[in-house]
């Protein structure tokens, strides 16, 4: 048969164009080699229009997506195809509905694959019962309706290239997805007009000329502006079918992943950025000082701490607070060079990490920024009302000169840090010369008591020793006040200036205060009358466990005594930089077991007040300095008659501590001062030495 008759060579035989049903055979790309006449009736085009071009193309819109995402790949893998549903275009502009049986050309399992045959039969001819057509019918719209649903649903669509006849073909989703009218069927060059990178645009049009360049799947995401104008992020996927050693065709989806960009950039944004000031956070600011000593680089950190700042504050409520921080790392951002990063690490704690640009001493960086720090948060905080103004405390440390690695760097400038805060609370310093030789110091001195109490504690050797207290009404004594020893190996006694720094650290703070507990509760077990009621202080590490009341009331019954023979001494930096809530509520639950609570070292905190107002507390025990010097400072006395006036007038009662002389006996009792402490009535002795002085009948009142 000849081509002008409808086929390309003669597979079909002289009958073909006289079958009643469709005819076509393709070659191994999909091309059509024949068709019969049928066929082309049905299709209504003529053999030039349908000889040699992809099949794809001869079918309605349904049927294309149909054939290229199941039809064909179905094919390729069985060989075979029974009896599917295909819409073909129909001549008069409709659709006919025609079921398909196709076998490969070689069979399923060899490698000669040359193509394949069509078979398509009329579905009205086939089925003429009209229950069976509508079914036919209903099936076909079903599965054409779906496909379009699941491109949709999913945000993908399926598309094809021909490179022999540089023919570009897609599904209505990823026209949709482009922003391109289904109906002006797009060409290659159309598709490629919408990536927004010049780059990536030459680089896929190089690739679809030479297409055998594909060797492995293409896979990449990219931006498009649609003719609209709007932007989208896409990922483009797609590979080389190869044939003979050809590349016959270039297949793929498209996919719009804008959705998923805006979720994966919030998700970077809260990991990455602190919600209040929209600083870099402490994670982002690591990551950044990893990078930058990755890159060999001269740089300088900077941390930074406000002191007093939650203090200045906490009556300024949330929203305030929330809005100082921001106006500060406005202003912290505002010193930050290109590279340079702002962060906040946690509370009212900032980072600065600032790469060297070359030529730059790291040093002078270091010192010029601190300055700058110093000087913008000098300026009272606007939105306090310009009432707040801010000391700065800064720890400096820069690469080379202090360390090479990121951790080592953090660590260097928070020593520093730390040593400033230890010195005054403010002004910046390396951890150099004069600061790293106290720094060493310290660590020595708190390494050397950490082994003592440790051991102490091993051995059992920590011991509660009494201050009496006096009533200055009468010279009676009221109750004792506990404090810790230490019996050495050699049997002296270590008073606590040789350990103190041991309660910087959380474990060593608990085993002193749960070794002079249990002295205490033991001497008041055996001889609570000489002792009468005994203050005993805790560490804020004890005081902020959760179940500190709790267990207290618990050893205290499992003691066989009540509440009422405890005293609790606070003092207020305990109280510092946390929540109050929950220490108030265990305060609360001793005092109405019978303890009594007293605010330690009053008059050296920075709260004193708020903390009298807002805590249950029974006394207050002014601070040795304002007594020891009562007689040399003038201004002492007016400061003891306030507080004593205050404290009458709140109903709380008030122990001076650190009384030495009979003239501030005489003075603090004029004052209304309800107790008196310290070497004028008695130096802190073990409960032997209490009992055999005749304290059982001392301690009255």
């Amino acid at each position: 048969m000849s081509p002008a008759s409808g086929q390309s060579g003669p597979p079909f035989g002289a009958a073909a164009d006289r079958a009643p049903c469709g005819l076509v055979e393709i070659d191994a790309a999909g091309r059509v080699r024949a068709a019969n006449a049928e066929f082309l009736r049905w299709v209504g085009r003529a053999p030039e229009a349908v000889l040699g071009r992809d099949l794809a193309q001869v079918l309605s819109p349904a049927g294309r997506v149909f054939w290229l995402t199941h039809l064909a790949p179905q094919l390729r893998l069985t060989g075979r195809l029974d009896e599917i549903s295909l819409p073909l275009p129909d001549a008069a502009g409709g659709v006919r509905r025609c079921l398909l049986s196709a076998r490969r050309l070689g069979g399923a399992e060899t490698e000669g694959d040359t193509g394949a045959t069509l078979v398509l039969v009329d579905a009205a001819r086939r089925h003429s019962d009209a229950d069976g057509q509508a079914r036919l019918e209903a099936l076909a719209r079903m599965r054409a309706h779906w496909l379009g649903q699941i491109e949709r649903m999913a945000e993908v669509g399926a598309w094809s290239f021909d490179p022999a006849l540089r023919v570009f073909d897609a599904s209505d989703q990823v026209l949709r997805i482009l922003g391109l009218l289904p109906a002006a069927a797009p060409g290659l060059a159309d598709v490629l007009d919408r990536l927004a990178s010049e780059p990536l645009r030459a680089r896929l049009a190089r690739l679809f000329e030479a297409p055998e360049t594909l060797r492995a799947p293409l896979d990449v995401e990219a931006a498009i502006v649609t003719p609209a104008g709007q932007r989208r992020q896409i990922r483009i996927y797609g590979e080389a079918l190869w044939e003979k050693g050809k590349v016959a065709r270039v297949q793929g989806v498209l996919a719009d992943i804008s959705r998923a960009q805006e979720d994966r950039q919030r998700l970077w944004h809260l990991a990455h950025v602190d919600e209040v000031t929209g600083l870099a956070n402490r994670q982002w600011c690591r990551a950044r000082l990893a990078e930058a000593c990755a890159e060999d680089r001269g740089l300088a950190l900077l941390l930074v701490d406000l002191p007093d700042f939650a203090v200045r504050v906490q009556d300024y409520g949330e929203a305030r607070a929330d809005a100082m921080l921001r106006e500060i790392g406005g202003r912290l951002a505002a010193l930050m060079p290109a590279e340079g990063l702002a962060a906040r690490l946690s509370g009212e704690e900032f980072a600065l990490v600032v790469p060297a640009p070359p030529g730059t001493d790291p040093d002078a960086l270091a010192e010029r920024l601190a300055g700058a720090v110093q000087a913008a948060l000098r300026v009272p905080l606007a939105s306090s009302g310009a009432a707040v103004q801010l000391r700065v405390a800064l720890g400096m440390a820069t690469r080379p000169a202090d360390a090479r690695t990121a951790e080592a760097l953090w660590a260097r400038a928070k020593a520093a840090l730390s040593e400033v805060r230890r010195a005054g609370h403010s002004g910046a310093a390396f951890l150099r010369g004069a600061t790293l030789a106290t720094a060493e110091a310290r660590r020595a001195a708190l390494a050397a008591a950490l082994s003592t109490v440790r051991e102490a504690a091993r051995e059992d050797r920590i011991e509660a020793w009494y201050q009496p207290k006096i009533r200055l009404a009468d010279g009676g004594v009221t109750g004792h006040e506990a404090l810790a020893r230490i019996r050495l190996a050699d049997g002296t006694i270590s008073a606590p200036g040789a350990w103190w720094v041991a309660f910087d650290d959380p474990d060593c703070a608990a085993l002193i205060d749960a070794a002079v507990l249990r002295r205490v509760l033991a001497d008041l077990a055996g001889q609570g009358a000489a002792l009468g009621r005994v203050a005993v202080n805790f560490s804020d590490h004890s005081l902020r466990r959760a179940d500190f009341a709790a267990d207290l009331l618990a050893r205290i019954a499992a003691a066989g005594l009540t509440p009422a023979q405890l005293e609790l001494e606070i003092v207020e930096t305990a109280l510092l930089g946390q929540s109050t809530e929950d220490l108030i509520a265990g305060f609360e639950r001793l005092r109405a077991a019978g303890a009594t609570i007293a605010l330690d070292d009053f008059g050296t905190g920075f709260a004193s007040l708020t903390h009298l107002r807002d805590l249950p507390v029974d006394r207050i025990k002014i601070d040795k300095s304002f007594v020891l010097g009562l007689a040399a400072q003038g201004r002492n006395l007016p400061i003891l008659r306030a507080i004593t006036d205050l404290a009458r007038g709140l109903g709380l009662a008030t122990v001076a501590e650190g009384v030495e002389t009979e003239e501030a006996t005489d003075l603090l009792r004029g004052l209304g001062c309800d107790e008196a402490q310290g070497f004028r009535f008695g130096r802190p002795q073990p409960l032997a030495q209490i009992c055999a002085s005749g304290g059982a009948a001392a301690a009255r009142g």
